[in-house]
């Protein structure tokens, strides 16, 4: 039993080094991808969130030929809007006759007619829907995920193009409040809504290191 004891053989000293070193390269190639495939699961809820944005837009105006703001309240509860929406920040169910929650409301200039769209605001997005603030006619689409590090756009004026813009220092600076309020990050640029022109088409966007909005 003793012999056979002694011609058990043990890792050496190099041996083991060589697997540290395999597995720190392996770690080296791994992390980064790894954050590579988080980041771009975060921007792809933020696409999702301009989308939703996009069709709940179209809901309002088929209901009274204009477009309308979001906002957070009860169905019961909305007058309408225009200009600037409210930020939201998710998660926020969509709104409803008893409770309230995220909504896309818009009232006709002309006819005073009021149109509501429930909209569900996703976990960890930041979205603002706006006007011009005018009559109504067209609308403006805006979000990121608060780890996220690309925003998106849409204009009603150009609806079939989607914008983004990046900045790897955007992460985690924007805000969500209690309440399905929430803040951009700072540095994000969104340009002035404006009828019959596509305002995101090379306007500034804060991005680093190319600055402008750019159709995806």
């Amino acid at each position: 039993m003793l012999t056979k004891m002694k011609n058990r053989k043990g890792f050496t000293l190099i041996e083991l080094m060589i697997v540290v070193a395999i597995i720190a390269i392996l770690a080296a190639i791994a992390v980064p991808q790894y954050k590579a495939y988080v980041m771009k699961a975060r921007n792809k809820k933020a696409i999702a969130q301009v989308q939703l944005g996009r069709n709940a837009e179209a809901s309002v105006q088929e209901q009274i030929d204009c477009y309308g703001v979001t906002n957070n309240l009860t169905l019961t509860s909305t007058t309408g809007g225009s200009g600037g929406g409210t930020i939201l920040g998710g998660p926020l169910a969509p709104a409803s006759v008893s409770s309230a929650g995220g909504v896309i409301t818009g009232t006709n200039a002309v006819t005073s007619a009021v149109g509501t769209q429930p909209y569900e605001v996703a976990a960890g997005c930041i979205v603002r829907c706006s006007t011009e603030g005018t009559n109504n006619m067209t609308y403006q689409c805006v979000a990121i995920h608060i780890d996220g590090d690309t925003a998106y756009g849409v204009d009603g004026d150009n609806d079939a193009t989607i914008y983004w813009v990046r900045n790897p220092n955007w992460p985690g600076t924007g805000t969500i409040a209690a309440g399905g309020t929430g803040t951009f990050p700072s540095g994000l640029t969104i340009p002035t809504v404006t009828t019959a022109t596509d305002e995101f088409a090379g306007a500034n966007g804060g991005g680093s290191p190319t600055t402008t909005w750019t159709a995806k």
